[in-house]
């Protein structure tokens, strides 16, 4: 609305907080009034004047028609100053982005010599004769997963998770062992992704659902009416499956935690960041993927990130000798893995072997000793990172544990 003023001049109300001063218009330009004599002009406003001199504010205060000039410039200046940062940040993003894609496409380093890291040659291979039977349960998607069961007299149960590449098969004697003595009860997982789970071997579909898996899995035996107290185990990289899994939102479903060889990727405590050669991974595109994971694209993460270093004489075709980005951060502590360590307080039971050639046992102890000092933790003799579940008196230590 326009107001007349005492000066005899047309005010015009405008929003609260705009600034003030009395100048003419802005190049204007100037044309005839219709119907008046002596060539008499007044000024032709731009769209923009028009809709400042309409300009209405529920608590605005009177402007003059001569401020206009201030008010567009006051227009042109922070707006204009806003959009040039955004537009320079998008930029930005917008080059990290095909930075990082660019890494992700990046074709992985030459696999390194065959190397039988452990000692697969040593292992036992149990006859399908002698195993208890592949039962499945329904995960939380509708797949089917894999698992054995060692049943026992005892009512606690253990829940123990295979290290990376193969499955619950090769801890068939600890299982037997431990049943045998009436300590607990046993499954023996095929984790997601392994063989004979899913429909995608080395890959699961979304980062964390092995956490959800073994969830379900409590849930089943629930439902088969075992009730007794969990225990969560793992060796090798299963070990580390059991601290982030103490460190998620299913931890409050388990009793106590049992670390056998725990592999933690970004610590120092992994050897050589390799586990003396076993994992080869792609780093350029592992880094690539960790960026467009925080930038929230996740579109590349069933790309294989890490190969395993077996020897093809001693393959069977059970083995898992590659994983996605998105299972192997499933299968591991979190980056930040201290936060993980933290949240198994006083519960977990942690064995490694002296000789242990993917973990450095000081080094765990150490660690142990620095976050989560409440933990059992013992160094076993003579030992090495197979022998913590093979050796027979290895396997007794881990019953007294229990």
């Amino acid at each position: 609305m326009n107001f007349p003023s005492a000066m005899g001049k047309q005010l015009v109300a405008f929003p609260a907080g705009l600034p003030r001063h009395s100048t003419g218009l802005v190049n204007p330009k100037w044309e005839p009034v219709s119907g008046a004599s002596g060539g008499l002009l007044h000024p032709v406003r731009t769209k923009i004047e028009q809709d400042l001199l309409g300009a209405r504010a529920n608590n605005g205060r009177a402007y003059r028609r001569d401020d206009l000039p201030r008010l567009l410039t006051w227009m042109q200046g922070p707006p204009l100053t806003i959009l040039l940062g955004i537009g320079i940040s998008l930029a930005v993003i917008g080059l990290i982005i095909c930075v990082a894609v660019a890494m992700v496409a990046t074709s992985p380093r030459l696999a390194p010599a065959e190397k039988d890291v452990f000692g697969f040659a040593s292992l036992r291979s149990t006859p399908d004769t002698e195993l208890p039977p592949l039962l499945r349960y329904p995960a939380g998607d509708g797949e089917q997963l894999a698992y054995r069961f060692y049943d026992s007299s005892a009512d606690p149960i253990l829940i123990f998770i295979h290290g990376s590449s193969y499955h619950g098969r090769s801890y068939h004697a600890l299982a037997s062992a431990v049943s045998a003595s009436g300590a607990a009860k046993v499954i023996l997982p095929n984790l997601r992704g392994h063989y004979q789970s899913g429909r995608h071997r080395g890959d699961v579909e979304y980062i964390g659902q092995l956490e959800d898996d073994i969830a379900d899995l409590i849930a089943e035996l629930r439902r088969q009416n075992y009730h007794g107290p969990i225990t969560l185990g793992g060796h090798s990289s299963g070990g580390g499956f059991v601290i982030r899994f103490a460190g998620g939102a299913h931890a409050q479903l388990v009793s106590r935690f049992l670390l056998s060889s725990p592999v933690i990727p970004t610590s120092s405590t992994l050897r050589d960041g390799s586990a003396s050669g076993w994992a080869q991974l792609h780093t350029r595109r592992l880094i690539g993927l960790v960026i467009l994971n925080a930038l929230g694209i996740r579109g590349f993460n069933a790309l294989p990130v890490i190969d395993f270093n077996k020897p093809v004489r001693l393959w069977d075709g059970t083995e898992t000798l590659s994983y996605s980005y998105r299972l192997n951060t499933s299968y591991h502590p979190r980056n930040r893995y201290v936060s993980d360590l933290r949240k198994l307080a006083g519960k977990a039971i942690v064995l490694v072997g002296e000789h242990d050639e993917a973990v450095d046992a000081e080094r765990l102890q150490k660690l142990f000793e620095r976050e989560c000092p409440a933990s059992l933790f013992k160094i076993l003799p003579d030992t090495n990172h197979f022998g913590i579940f093979t050796s027979a008196a290895v396997q007794k230590v881990l019953i007294s544990s229990l």
